[in-house]
């Protein structure tokens, strides 16, 4: 006989695909976010105020698990939802379900807390990053972008590849024995006021809650589900012919469909509280900061403003990489200070982008520096913006040097044809100084030297050497690097010649090598920091 969908299973299917598609990177960002907590709290330099624009997930997430248990994981985790849909696609095959034995399932169960413990140890403690390229829900984040993706998170696709493998075979197989989040809230759901009810002496033998429990758990056993690895899909209520099995709340039986609605939209409101109220402290600290700055200003009387400031004022646009390329934004610098960022256009991944959109640009007008935190668990999309809003200041510096080499040998020269004409003035500086052993900032741009720099492209920590002469860029070397073989020969030969012909790291990048392109300009730009 062909089994009956019940209402209450198509209204979790419904659900689980719409946070697919709206927010497929809650798990990481929930998962990071905590990380990012317990780094903040063990280091002893935890604020709530400056904490809590980062961690919008966590905050809607976390409560809500704690209250009414795993209905993120039963419903709107994305990565459960893909072990899911893999599970019953593969059952249309098989046609056969495939048990594990019940001593080894108890003990790959501890699996999860395992992983867990490494992660904090080495990731959250110790701040070792290096996982996070191996990451298989990473590599689930760019499955859209596959081509690129399959170079940048190769180890972390193959993992991805083996979870699938099991979850072919096993429901929920990630889930049960490898998911940290999954160990994090099967010990902080015990706690809940939702649990499931079945009195045993009312039941028969079927034992069709437990054949049909997602998480292999041995319901036939119990009065009251207590256990953390209930992750609330709720088959066991729908599945019981005696209609025996029930949903409550503080002990009262409750509707199951209206728990899962009210679990929903508690969760849907506290997400977008936290996320408008990080956005609205992170503004007021970037109000009170540029309030600061206007009346600092404001005290120099009448003096110019962009003579003094570290940037010309202006729009200007700059394009970076977050887990794409092309990331682009516009920026705006008044009385020499960043006033206002705009994300122009971009490539990124909905449910990862959202937030650094929101609080990156805020944390860079607030700084006045492209240096600040990463959002957790969209640390690419973060680093995309820094690099464009970079990107785009670096037509706006105001070159000091040859603003102060000027005034010495022309008096009558403004600020501003000092920047419009840096060519003519290393001229005079030339004629005009005898002495060999001035130093070479005050020739051109930079200070004589070799620099070492490191950028990003396929992979991490492509490294080179630039060697600057007369103040120039004169040879750029590339030292190391990770990229794919077949792609990196190209944008490797061209760029670097490319970049010493326009003394400028903003070139066009190679057809079909993107993010090899990118990453030697971003590596060359990191060196000349150090030679500005």
């Amino acid at each position: 006989m062909k089994k009956k969908i019940s209402k209450l299973q198509i209204l979790r299917t419904i659900v689980q695909i719409i946070c697919l598609i709206v927010l497929p990177g809650l798990f990481t960002l929930s998962f990071s976010e905590i990380g990012k907590l317990y780094s903040m709290i063990i280091k002893g330099n935890f604020n709530l105020v400056q904490a809590l624009p980062g961690l919008t997930a966590a905050i809607a997430v976390v409560p809500i698990t704690i209250l009414f248990g795993r209905f993120f994981c039963g419903w709107m985790c994305a990565f459960g939802t893909f072990n899911d849909f893999i599970y019953m696609a593969f059952q249309k095959v098989f046609k056969k379900q495939f048990r594990v034995n019940k001593q080894v399932d108890s003990i790959l169960k501890y699996v999860k807390y395992a992983i867990l413990a490494l992660i904090v140890c080495f990731v959250w403690t110790m701040g070792n990053s290096t996982l996070n390229d191996y990451s298989p829900w990473n590599a689930f984040a760019q499955i859209g972008n596959f081509p690129d993706a399959i170079f940048q998170y190769t180890f972390g696709f193959m993992l991805l590849i083996l979870i699938a493998v099991g979850a072919m075979f096993i429901e929920r197989f990630f889930c049960r024995y490898l998911c940290p989040l999954g160990a994090i809230f099967s010990i902080v759901s015990k706690i809940r006021i939702f649990k499931i009810k079945k009195p045993n002496d009312k039941c028969g033998k079927c034992r069709l809650c437990t054949n049909n429990c997602s998480m292999g758990i041995e319901l036939y056993k119990v009065n009251k589900v207590n256990s953390g690895e209930c992750i609330n899909c709720l088959k066991c209520i729908d599945v019981c012919p005696r209609k025996n099995t029930q949903a409550s709340v503080a002990n009262q039986e409750i509707n199951p469909a209206f728990a899962s609605a009210v679990a929903i939209a508690a969760f849907t409101g506290l997400y977008a509280a936290s996320f408008a109220l990080g956005g609205s402290v992170k503004s007021n600290m970037a109000v009170g900061t540029n309030t600061s700055n206007s009346t600092t200003i404001s005290a120099s009387n009448n003096v110019n403003n962009s003579s003094q400031a570290q940037y010309k004022d202006g729009t200007y646009t700059g394009v970076g990489n977050g887990f794409r390329p092309d990331l682009k934004v516009s920026v705006t610098v008044k009385n020499g200070k960043i006033s206002d960022i705009q994300i122009l256009s971009h490539n990124e991944s909905r449910g990862y982008y959202e937030e650094p959109f929101n609080v990156v640009p805020k944390e860079i007008i607030e700084t006045q520096s492209t240096k600040v935190d990463a959002v957790s668990g969209a640390t690419r999309s973060s680093n995309g913006i820094m690099q464009a809003v970079e990107n785009a200041l670096s037509g706006a510096k105001v070159n000091s040097n040859s603003t102060n080499t000027n005034k010495s040998t022309d008096n009558s020269s403004s600020n501003s044809e000092n920047v419009e004409s840096n060519s003519t003035n290393e001229s005079q500086n030339s004629s005009s100084t005898s002495n060999s052993t001035s130093t070479s900032s005050t020739k051109g741009e930079y200070k004589d030297g070799t620099y070492t720099g490191v950028g990003r492209g396929f992979r991490p920590n492509l490294k080179v050497s630039v060697t600057v002469s007369g103040g120039k860029i004169s040879n750029i070397e590339i030292v190391s690097h990770n990229e794919s073989r077949g792609y990196y020969e190209q944008p490797f030969d061209i760029v670097p010649k490319e970049i010493i012909q326009s003394q400028s790291t903003n070139v066009d990048t190679v057809s079909g090598a993107t993010r090899s392109s990118n990453g030697i300009m971003s590596a060359v730009e990191d060196a000349l920091s150090q030679a500005k």
